[in-house]
């Protein structure tokens, strides 16, 4: 299992376009991805609409970044989730605020792979 570093955490989407399993997002704030890499991992937690913000999340979803448009834009692949539904747009994934006939967004978090997870054990 590889090590990972948070490059960026609770990231808002503005929008998404696109079909499964490639989408487009947008993202809401200044140059909020501008440190991301292709290959870095994007994960989604899903949580039931209009539930509230520190409901059961239902599910993880992870997204791989396969490429970016500007400072603000990332091309997504989904990978997979904890649950096993499938494919789903980033965007209608719900952070579990608003109300069930108006759910928010739920927020990305943008990791990177740094290699192989290894321990030392050093001998006298």
């Amino acid at each position: 299992m590889a090590n990972q570093i948070t490059i960026a955490s609770d990231v808002a989407v503005s929008s998404c376009s696109g079909s499964g399993p490639a989408y487009t997002v947008n993202y809401s704030g200044t140059d909020p991805v501008i440190n991301v890499n292709v290959g870095d991992d994007v994960t989604v937690n899903k949580r039931e609409a209009g539930a509230g913000g520190d409901s059961d999340i239902l599910s993880v979803y992870t997204y791989k970044v396969t490429g970016y448009t500007d400072s603000d834009t990332l091309i997504l692949s989904y990978v997979s989730d904890t649950q096993e539904d499938g494919d789903e747009s980033p965007c209608a994934l719900h952070s579990g605020t608003g109300s069930s006939g108006s759910p928010n967004k739920a927020p990305h978090t943008i990791k990177r792979d740094i290699g192989p997870a290894s321990m030392m054990f050093f001998m006298d």
